[in-house]
């Protein structure tokens, strides 16, 4: 993620705001989760697109992405486990070449 100034604050669905500093720390530790909880379920991590181990390396990657959230007004979907997946980067890349 790009570094912001982080005198710009963000607000969520319900109004609390937040810095870019926090978001960006509360981002990284949804993106742990995200690799822990999938460790967890399946026993190793993998590329959720190809279903391979050895599409490396992998990246979390937002499926809202966290500049549609911030400006969206719901920040807080930026940090949310469930709008986090994880991809290879062959098909990170490609996902988002596809996207655009």
């Amino acid at each position: 993620m790009k570094p912001h100034s982080t005198n710009n604050t963000f607000s969520t669905s319900d109004g609390e705001r937040f810095t870019r500093a926090q978001i960006e720390a509360k981002i990284r530790r949804a993106k742990k989760a995200a690799l822990l909880i999938q460790q967890l379920e399946y026993g190793y991590n993998f590329c959720i697109e190809c279903r391979r181990n050895d599409c490396v390396p992998l990246d979390c990657a937002h499926v809202v992405p966290v500049k549609d959230c911030l400006e969206g007004g719901y920040a807080e979907l930026a940090w949310d486990v469930k709008n986090i997946e994880i991809l290879g980067r062959k098909c990170h890349e490609k996902y988002y070449r596809d996207w655009e």
